[in-house]
């Protein structure tokens, strides 16, 4: 399923909803929005992961937690799509959205420990719509190798995640050069530099 209909799905939604300014609170928001398209669309795994992430996603945008990356990819992490990376110059945040957790925080918790060992300072969330689960996997932190925290977003414990992250300022990554050097031989260089190549 493409992103763009998961946005007009949580647009159209969210559009019932009316927060006054300074009083929207991330986890009811998130309750309310998946509440109404539970009870008005069909369950689909595909669609319910894409519409978790953009509910999630315009939390944050009206959490005025911004800016932030979806489906990331990080230098030096190949074949790895985070659902959410947050960047300043410290450390990076992930955010790994997840209807249900089953075995999927595996691969959450995989992803994180590739970030870590890159970004040593980074921190990694999976953020989820199950208590149970949640609780459970909170209770074994410690088989995980990466993930900070599991957090569901209907909880107070989302609100106080996004009150933590926004103390940091989170800006886009600066964009860099893999190898750079002094001197730097191409075709172009190579001719005035070596008379022969000419």
């Amino acid at each position: 399923m493409s992103a763009s209909i998961a946005v007009t799905i949580v647009n159209k939604l969210s559009s019932n909803l009316n927060y006054q300014k300074g009083k929207f609170v991330a986890s009811e928001f998130v309750s309310e929005i998946w509440e109404m398209y539970s009870a008005t669309h069909k369950s689909d795994n595909n669609i319910n992961g894409k519409v978790f992430e953009e509910i999630i996603a315009m939390a944050l945008v009206k959490s005025d937690l911004m800016p932030f990356y979806m489906q990331a990819n990080v230098a030096f992490i190949p074949n790895v799509n985070y659902d959410f990376i947050l960047y300043d110059d410290a450390s990076l945040v992930s955010l790994s959205a997840k209807v249900s957790l089953r075995e999927r925080w595996k691969q959450a918790d995989l992803e994180a420990v590739a970030l870590r060992y890159i970004h040593r300072k980074s921190k990694s969330f999976v953020i989820t719509m199950n208590e149970r689960e949640a609780a459970a996997r909170n209770a074994k932190i410690s088989e995980c190798m990466g993930i900070n925290s599991f957090v569901v977003a209907t909880s107070k414990n989302f609100d106080q995640l996004i009150a933590e992250l926004k103390l940091t300022k989170f800006k886009l990554s600066p964009t860099f050069e893999v190898v750079t050097s002094k001197t730097i031989i191409d075709s172009s260089t190579a001719a005035s530099r070596y008379k022969s190549e000419q």
